[in-house]
């Protein structure tokens, strides 16, 4: 279940990454329409909540699944602005 948590999450985490105004110029080759954006946002919204969902019911205490939950989102948010930075910095230089 912990494999199924961080993967919504890391998918999750890229979608919320696609739909930013910054986000879209470096993750996608174009830039995306507004209505597009908030679209990549609702399913990283959802995706979020799927992924607490699953972390709630995989463990016993609510308390200590939703600590956990929000450790494990902390570090997949620095994993994807690693992600974005490195593409970035791959673009520049080219």
């Amino acid at each position: 279940m912990m494999v199924a948590t961080i993967l919504c999450g890391q998918c999750a985490m890229l979608l919320l990454a696609m739909g930013s105004v910054r986000g879209n110029g470096i993750l996608l080759r174009k830039t995306v329409a507004p209505l597009t954006c908030r679209c990549l946002r609702i399913a990283g919204f959802v995706l979020l909540g799927l992924s607490f969902f699953i972390q709630i019911q995989a463990m016993e205490t609510p308390v200590i699944a939703a600590i956990n939950w929000i450790g494990i989102l902390s570090i997949e948010i620095i994993i994807v602005a690693i992600a974005c930075t490195v593409i970035n910095n791959i673009k520049v230089n080219r």
